[in-house]
């Protein structure tokens, strides 16, 4: 990772905490800590399985944060809720042998960050059972929106990608995050 991925990543996870904190009106320096964390392990955790899918696949692959994406992220939570477009893990170079090859990967790498966040969502709220923690169960909320807000099936979000390549992975893996919303609101 460059430094300007680095600084790029960091730049958004900051502007990411200050909308949600904003967002949920929460504002403190003790929840903007909360936040930190909590984006850290959802945002950061998304963006790199993009990364490290289309790395795997072996494509050269770096998170480009988009200023304006981030200033609308924020300018969005002063009305309650977030619009989060930070930037995009940019992919190219890849080496593929046919179309199909090509539609493969953009599947895999496009459900990477979804994925990521189910699962992550998922573990947040078994743990949230264990030990009843508020932190833990708003880091699961924000895992879970994260994850159905980049599965809408319009570009440029993943969802657009998964549903192009694959539509009934796409179904099912909207299916299973929409079954954690509904469960997480139960709780």
């Amino acid at each position: 990772m460059d430094s300007t991925e680095v600084k790029d990543i960091v730049i958004s996870w900051f502007a990411l905490s200050l909308a949600f904190m904003i967002a949920v009106r929460m504002v403190s320096l003790e929840y903007f800590l909360i936040f930190l964390f909590i984006v850290a392990v959802s945002f950061i955790t998304h963006e790199l399985a993009h990364r490290q899918v289309a790395k795997r696949l072996g494509f050269n692959a770096k998170f480009e944060m988009w200023p304006m994406g981030l200033l609308i992220a924020i300018v969005s939570s002063m009305g309650g809720f977030i619009f989060a477009a930070p930037g995009a893990v940019v992919i190219s170079a890849g080496i593929v042998n046919s179309r199909r090859n090509l539609e493969e990967a953009s599947f895999k790498i496009s459900a990477a960050g979804p994925v990521a966040n189910i699962v992550l969502g998922a573990i947040l709220l078994y743990l949230v059972f264990i030990f009843n923690s508020p932190v833990l169960f708003l880091a699961a909320q924000i895992n879970i929106w994260l994850a159905l807000f980049n599965l809408l099936p319009f570009p440029p979000l993943d969802g657009s990608k998964i549903f192009y390549h694959n539509p009934k992975a796409w179904v099912f893996i909207f299916l299973v995050a929409i079954g954690l919303f509904g469960f997480m609101n139960f709780i």
